[in-house]
């Protein structure tokens, strides 16, 4: 017997997840979701930004599994029923993604390519003192699964590293910090400040003047979490006046960036259309299809969301 599965992605066709669950999970009949015959059969919906249509049309949920790992998005949706459980994708390829685009944008200012490219611009050849890996201290926002993996991989390339998260954690070779309490302490000892966190209504602004702020004079601050999370008038205005050196965002709070936002132009800000981590194919595919087998034989999924938590 072939279970049911609407669909729903907002960005374009669903075609190519469609075609790969077809392929990987043939037990599972996946369809785009406007083309359910039966809706109020259909218990398990794969989506990603799923509109108020897509919950009205099926009453009988008791899943939803994001093709992603940030489920705030979903969370706040006012259509989302309460009793749905929200699973999130749990790696899917993200992990390595990430250990990638931070390890990149680290050492960028970690080996002053920002200063080269400037003076590149001027047509300027001067070098500028290198300094150990361990001397250049990495700080991490978030130490979840994605945060505690970029962990490792900078801890492999010698950086000497911090983590803090809302509740404690213990990381080897990351001195780690928990609660409001010990944020400052965190910030204050930090030159590039990576922020993984998930959003929740703690985390949100939680990169704004004060806090940024609080960073020691030059360092720079990697987001590649959510856009809502930064404050980015805050951002321009520590850039501006010096007290920031660099900075790097992937998110935005509005998406895709408009042309004539001025963030384009800003000197220090580097702009990444949402892609530092994107679900790959087959293990997400792997994943979700494992998920639903779990649920279907009354056991529990991975990347359930604890909705009080918001991750």
């Amino acid at each position: 017997m072939t279970i049911e599965c609407p669909i729903y992605y907002e960005e374009e066709s669903a075609q190519h997840w469609i075609d790969a669950f077809a392929r990987q999970c043939p037990h599972l009949d996946v369809k785009d979701w406007q083309q359910i015959e039966r809706p109020e059969d259909a218990h398990y919906g794969i989506v990603w930004r799923p509109s108020a249509e897509f919950f009205a049309r099926f009453p009988n949920l008791k899943a939803v599994l994001n093709l992603g790992a940030g489920v705030d998005g979903i969370l706040r949706h006012p259509q989302l029923p309460d009793s749905v459980e929200v699973i999130r994708l749990e790696n899917a390829g993200m992990g390595a993604q990430m250990n990638e685009y931070f390890a990149y944008h680290v050492m960028h200012y970690h080996r002053h390519m920002d200063r080269y490219n400037t003076q590149q611009d001027n047509a300027q050849w001067q070098v500028f003192p290198g300094i150990p890996a361990k001397d250049f201290r990495v700080g991490i926002l978030g130490l979840g699964e994605l945060g505690s993996s970029v962990a490792t991989c900078l801890q492999g390339l010698g950086y000497t590293l911090c983590g803090w998260s809302r509740s404690a954690k213990n990381l080897d070779g990351v001195k780690c910090y928990a609660g409001a309490e010990q944020l400052d302490q965190f910030l204050g000892q930090v030159d590039a400040l990576c922020c993984l966190l998930p959003l929740t209504d703690s985390t949100r602004d939680i990169l704004n003047k004060d806090n940024m702020s609080k960073l020691p004079k030059g360092a720079v601050i990697i987001n590649a979490a959510r856009g809502e999370h930064l404050v980015e008038e805050d951002l321009v205005e520590l850039l501006n006046n010096g007290h920031l050196r660099g900075a790097v965002v992937d998110t935005l709070r509005t998406e895709p960036l408009p042309a004539n936002n001025p963030l384009w132009k800003q000197p220090g800000l580097i702009i990444t259309p949402h892609c530092a981590a994107q679900s790959w194919l087959q293990p997400s595919v792997e994943q979700i299809g494992n998920n639903i087998d779990a649920m279907l034989a009354g056991q529990r999924p991975s990347g359930v969301v604890e909705r009080n938590r918001g991750y």
